[in-house]
C-alpha cells in the first residue's frame, strides 16, 4: 500500500502515517521519508496530504551537527539509526570525517567493496551501510541495554541500544550509541593500572616482611595449618615436608601419617558408597533410592495410567531338567539380559523377575502417553528374543504374557530385607490374564484391546473371573519375526 493509500484506507481524518526512508528519484535519489495524513470534510476522506521529510534534519540530529567531541562523544563515539533491513538510517561519523579511512575499515570488517563505493558515490551511508550487529538485532526485538561487541567497522566498541517507538507508525527503527572500548574505558584502565601498581608495591612490601618473619618463627606451623585446612576440605593427599629432627619434625611426621590413613579410609568409604549406590539402583528407581537415603521408613506411591506386563517363559522348567544347573542359569541370565535391553530401548521399566517370570511396567516412574503401545511392542520384542534363541539352539521355548493398564502402587516392601515391588488391580489382572491362558502368546485385557485394536490384530479367546466378575481377554494374533 502506497503512503497515500494507507491514510485513505484508515477512514480517519486525524490519522497520520510516517513512512520509512527510501530513495526518491525526483529528489536526486536522496533518501526521503513521507508524513501523510488524510484530508476531507465532515469526517469523509477525500484525499491525502503528503509532506516530504528529507534526511538532512534527521542526519543533523544523529550526528549532533558534526559536533561529536563537544557533545561528549569523544574521538570515536557516534549515534546512528538502523532499520529493520539492517541498513543505516543516518550517516556514519567516520564516513563524514574521513571517507578513505571509512572505506578501508568497512571493507576490512566484511562490507562488500561495491557497497562502500556506492556510499562514497551517493555521499552518505544511509540505506547503504549494513549494520547487522548484535545491538541492532536486540533493539529490533524490542530490547534495550548495553554490550561490548564489534561494530560495523570491525572496531571493539561499547554499545547502547534501544528500539525507536513512534506511535501510530509502521517504523521499526533502532538507535545505537557506541564508542570504542579503548576510549570508553581509558579512565578506568588508567585508574586500575595505578591501583594495581600501588597495591602490588604494598603487597610486595608486606609479603616480604611476613615471609621474613614466617621463616624465622612460624614457617613449620604455617605448613601444618595449611595441611590441616586442606584435609578439612577433603584433600587427603597432603604431605608436609619434614625439615627438622625436633618436636616440630615429629609432629609433622605424625601429621603425614594421619593424612595418609585418612586418605585410605576415605577411598574405601567412597568405593563402598559407589557399590551401595550401584546395588540400590539395580533394585529400585533413582527417586526411590533418594527417598530411602533420606531415611523415609514407608515409601509408597500411587501411579495413574500405567501399563503392566507379566510374562512367563514357557518350557524353561523342562529345559532346566535337561541341562546342568549352571548351564540353565546362564541361559536364563542371557534371556533376562536381552529382555532388559529391549525394555530400556522402549522405555519399559523392569520391576522384578522371578525364576521364569518377568514383571515390567511402562509409565510407572516416567509418564508416557503411549505406554500401552510400548508395552505391547516390548511383549513382541520378548517373543522375538525367544524365537531367535530357539532358532540358534534348536530349543522350544515360548512366551506367555498378560498385559493390562490402569492404576498401580509401587514402593518398598519389608524391613530387614527390602524389595521394590508393584501391586494393584492392574498388576493382579495382568497376572491372572497370563496365568489363566493355557497356550503361549500375548494376552491383553479389554482396556488394552480398546487402545490397540486399530493398530494390532487381536482374537477374543474367552473370559477370566476376577472378584466374581467376568473379564474378556484377547490374544494378539500377529507374531513378528
Amino acid at each position: 500500500m502506497t503512503p497515500t493509500n494507507r491514510p485513505c484506507a484508515s477512514n480517519a481524518v486525524d490519522f497520520v502515517a510516517v513512512t520509512d526512508f527510501q530513495r526518491y528519484q525526483p529528489a536526486g535519489d536522496a533518501p526521503t521519508a513521507w508524513m501523510v495524513a488524510p484530508v476531507g470534510v465532515d469526517g469523509r476522506v477525500d484525499g491525502a496530504l503528503a509532506l516530504q521529510f528529507p534526511i538532512t534534519g534527521l542526519n543533523r540530529l544523529m550526528t549532533v551537527d558534526k559536533q561529536w567531541q563537544s557533545t561528549g562523544l569523544g574521538k570515536t563515539g557516534e549515534t546512528y539509526l538502523a532499520g529493520p533491513d539492517d541498513l543505516m538510517r543516518s550517516d556514519s561519523r567516520l564516513f563524514l570525517q574521513n571517507a578513505e579511512q571509512y572505506k578501508r575499515d568497512a571493507v576490512e570488517a566484511g562490507t562488500a567493496p561495491d557497497v562502500v563505493d556506492q556510499a562514497v558515490r551517493l555521499g552518505g551511508t544511509m540505506l547503504v551501510q549494513p549494520v547487522a550487529t548484535d545491538a541492532v538485532h536486540y533493539a529490533q526485538r524490542g530490547q534495550s541495554g548495553t554490550l561490548i561487541t564489534s561494530d560495523y567497522l570491525g572496531h571493539q566498541t561499547l554499545q547502547a541500544y534501544a528500539p525507536v517507538t513512534l506511535p501510530n507508525t509502521d517504523l521499526h527503527w533502532s538507535i545505537i550509541a557506541k564508542i570504542d572500548t579503548s576510549e570508553a574505558f581509558a579512565p578506568e584502565s588508567s585508574f586500575t593500572r595505578t591501583l594495581v601498581l600501588t597495591s602490588t608495591a604494598i603487597v610486595f612490601v608486606v609479603c616480604l616482611a611476613a615471609m621474613l618473619l614466617a621463616q624465622l618463627f612460624v614457617r613449620p606451623i604455617r605448613r601444618l595449618e595449611a595441611g590441616a585446612q586442606r584435609i578439612s576440605r577433603g584433600d587427603y593427599a597432603v604431605a608436609v615436608p619434614v625439615e627438622s629432627r625436633d618436636e616440630i619434625g615429629d609432629l609433622t611426621a605424625a601429621f603425614n601419617e594421619m593424612s595418609r590413613n585418612l586418605g585410605i579410609k576415605e577411598q574405601l568409604l567412597a568405593e563402598q558408597r559407589k557399590e551401595n549406590d550401584r546395588l540400590l539402583l539395580s533394585l529400585m528407581p533413582e527417586q526411590v533410592v533418594q527417598r530411602y537415603r533420606e531415611g523415609e521408613q514407608t515409601i509408597a506411591q500411587d501411579h495413574q495410567d500405567v501399563t503392566v506386563i507379566f510374562a512367563d517363559i514357557v518350557g524353561l522348567d523342562e529345559l532346566s531338567d535337561e541341562l546342568p544347573s549352571e548351564e540353565s542359569l546362564a541361559i536364563l541370565n542371557e534371556l533376562l539380559r536381552q529382555f532388559d535391553a529391549a525394555a530400556e530401548g522402549l522405555g519399559v521399566e523392569r520391576v522384578r523377575t522371578l525364576r521364569n517370570g518377568y514383571l515390567a511396567s511402562c509409565g510407572l516412574n516416567v509418564p508416557r502417553l503411549d505406554n500401552v503401545r510400548r508395552a505391547v511392542d516390548f511383549a513382541l520384542g520378548m517373543q522375538r528374543i525367544i524365537d531367535r534363541f530357539n532358532g540358534e539352539t534348536g530349543r522350544r521355548l515360548d512366551i506367555r504374557a498378560g498385559i493390562d493398564t490402569g492404576t498401580v502402587t509401587s514402593g518398598l516392601v519389608g524391613r530387614s530385607t527390602i524389595v521394590y515391588d508393584m501391586w494393584g488391580a492392574a498388576v493382579n489382572l495382568a497376572y491372572q490374564v497370563q496365568s489363566g491362558s493355557p497356550k503361549p502368546g500375548i494376552y491383553v485385557t479389554a482396556g488394552v484391546y480398546e487402545i490397540m485394536r486399530d493398530s494390532r490384530h487381536f482374537t477374543r479367546v474367552g473370559v477370566i473371573t476376577v472378584d466374581g466378575a467376568e473379564e474378556p481377554i484377547w490374544r494378539l494374533s500377529e507374531r513378528q519375526s
